[in-house]
């Protein structure tokens, strides 16, 4: 029997490139902004979605808000504290994406850099989500074909005025990206990197007592960037739709780059 519209009422229809159904996907940071974002527009994608961050109860709460909150599951996880990493790898099931998406903004004009300041930046937004995909790599917990996204900053190409430490960290994080990205290869397994603009998240809510924040987000030729246009670039390099892309780095900065630099 044939529908008004001329197709046949048994016609299959094709899978969507960006779906996520039946793939398993690990979120870091996802309590707030960016990875809540990824973590409930994957669930909605058909993903089973692993919630990481630091605490319990915050990350329980966004597992609830998720599509068929009991289908997913939560592992927290201080990513400051990797002598964790390798236990922790292995008490996961196997994955067929992981975003990387926490991380920190500690900014200082550069004549105030302290030590502290600096590493604080360079361990949770370079050496942490690289030594926890390490783990992960070695407990064999990603799936051939599977998608590593590292959630960067567009700091990382136009280092703006006392970001330093930050942009240092970024760009970092890029360089690192796209060699691992030459060895995960072998495995079909593939690592990008998504490099926001300023988005309406708590972090950047934590940096308006900084009056240039407020100048550089008025550059910006189509405004403040919200964190689900962020989660649903995140969610393309993890979906088959990006199968091909691999050692790349996409900006998404709400045109930003262009006027500060």
């Amino acid at each position: 029997m044939d529908r008004i519209d001329g197709t046949s009422a048994n016609t299959v229809q094709p899978i969507s490139p960006y779906s996520l159904a039946g793939k398993t996907i690990l979120v870091t940071g996802a309590s707030s902004g960016i990875g809540k974002a990824c973590g409930l527009l994957a669930a909605e994608l058909g993903a089973q979605v692993i919630l990481s961050g630091r605490d319990a109860k915050r990350l329980d709460q966004t597992r609830l808000a998720l599509c068929k909150p009991n289908d997913h599951l939560v592992k927290p996880l201080d990513l400051a504290l990797d002598s964790d990493f390798g236990v922790w790898s292995e008490s996961l099931p196997a994955l067929d994406g992981v975003a990387h998406c926490a991380g920190v903004a500690l900014l200082s004009p550069f004549r105030m850099l302290s030590g502290r300041l600096l590493d604080n930046n360079l361990n949770i937004n370079l050496r942490s989500p690289l030594l926890l995909t390490k783990s992960l790599m070695s407990a064999r917990r990603i799936n051939a074909g599977g998608s590593l996204v590292f959630v960067g900053a567009v700091a990382d190409h136009i280092a703006p005025q006392a970001s330093a430490a930050y942009a240092a960290s970024k760009a970092g994080l890029l360089a690192a990206v796209r060699s691992l990205a030459l060895e995960t290869a072998r495995h079909s397994i593939r690592a990008n990197c998504v490099s926001p603009g300023y988005v309406n998240t708590p972090m950047l809510a934590s940096l308006e007592k900084s009056s240039s924040i407020d100048r550089l987000t008025g550059l910006a030729p189509l405004g403040l960037i919200e964190p689900e246009d962020i989660a649903a670039s995140v969610i393309c390099l993890l979906s088959p739709a990006s199968r091909w892309v691999t050692r790349s780095s996409l900006i998404v900065d709400s045109g930003i780059s262009i006027p500060v630099r």
